[in-house]
């Protein structure tokens, strides 16, 4: 078990810097927050580099089995509570934070080697963190795996996103693509139905046809939409009903709505 005590020190300023993406991608590595989401980790495999604790939450920690494992999966690391507290993204932290390393890129063109073709999201320039956790999360729970992301989509490892996912983000596969008409372009060859939910739409989300056998759910930014060029794309347009007064759905909501159909039709009645 190592102690820092000057945020001089090299190794807690390269976790510092984690918290910029430009770091993120130097280092391979990004932070998670909170016991729980540690644990998930260690009890699925997923290698923790370091594990930084606030000394004067140790207690917390000490259960011999616990700590144990703590040490026997990764390095141990006890931070006084202003260091620790200029790595923590919670006002209540738990006082404890997990450094990982970034998973492998995820290329495209992996997909259609697959036997069957998995169902996907595509996010188009979405920005707010909450959104992007929460789609991630819901995609996890539905039974979805792949996850693919618009240049200008916040970064799924930003410290919000990732607490947002409540640890889904260990469970999907991110896929990163910079020009979005040509992979959906793709991906409609491939035999993806490319689902775009729009206020004018010739199918209802509960439409059985509208969904192919596997699809691919775009979900626009959250001020503008889906971009013009991706809604020139041969897609199938799906409505949402709105019974009040919203002018429209939150994107994770819509997001979720449409997942679980796509999980019902099909995933479950494959």
């Amino acid at each position: 078990m190592q102690e820092i005590n000057s945020n001089q020190n090299k190794l807690f300023k390269q976790i510092k810097s984690l918290i910029n993406k430009k770091y993120r991608q130097k280092w391979g590595q990004f932070i998670i927050e909170g016991e729980r989401f540690i644990d998930y980790a260690l009890t699925h495999d997923y290698a923790i580099e370091y594990i930084c604790i606030r000394q004067d939450l140790m207690a917390s920690f000490s259960n011999d089995e616990k700590m144990a494992l703590y040490q026997k999966k990764s390095k141990v690391i006890l931070l006084p509570p202003n260091l620790f507290d200029e790595l923590a993204d919670t006002e209540k932290s738990q006082g404890i934070i997990g450094v990982l390393a970034l998973p492998k890129p995820v290329e495209i063109e992996n997909i259609f080697e697959r036997s069957v073709l998995p169902q996907l999201i595509f996010l188009d320039r979405l920005q707010d963190p909450g959104n992007v956790g929460t789609i991630i999360r819901t995609a996890d729970a539905c039974g979805i795996e792949y996850i693919i992301l618009n240049k200008g989509t916040v970064d799924p490892y930003n410290s919000k996103v990732v607490r947002s996912t409540a640890g889904s983000i260990l469970n999907v596969k991110i896929i990163e693509v910079e020009d979005a008409p040509f992979w959906l372009n793709r991906l409609s060859e491939q035999g993806y139905t490319l689902l775009v939910t729009a206020l004018h739409a010739e199918y209802a989300y509960d439409d059985k046809s509208a969904y192919g056998q596997a699809n691919c759910l775009i979900i626009g930014n959250e001020a503008n939409g889906v971009s013009e060029q991706i809604m020139r794309l041969k897609s199938h347009k799906i409505k949402i009903p709105i019974y009040g007064k919203a002018e429209s759905l939150n994107a994770s909501v819509a997001a979720g709505i449409m997942m679980y159909k796509i999980n019902e039709y099909c995933i479950q009645n494959k």
